[in-house]
């Protein structure tokens, strides 16, 4: 199945390692840290149009990335739960 992730991107769900709420780690000033802590500097694609809300971490064979959204990591869940039911 796959995910729609905000703009015209869509991801494989099996591909998906996390789904974090950038509001609240902008607050605690943890997304700088996360970001290097898994070395993704360079592999982050920005689809947000400066709404960030969500950080949707995916790995592709032995490579991560991430995405910025504009849509909430509780909606995002939400896409997900109802592909499983």
């Amino acid at each position: 199945m796959y995910i729609h992730i905000g703009k015209e991107t869509i991801i494989p769900e099996n591909e998906i390692i996390a789904i974090l709420d950038l509001e609240k780690m902008l607050k605690n000033k943890k997304l700088e840290e996360i970001i290097k802590e898994i070395n993704l500097e360079n592999n982050i694609i920005n689809i947000s149009d400066g709404n960030n809300k969500s950080l949707i971490l995916i790995k592709i064979e032995k490579c991560i990335k991430g995405y910025i959204s504009n849509i909430s990591s509780q909606t995002l869940a939400k896409r997900i739960q109802k592909e499983i039911i």
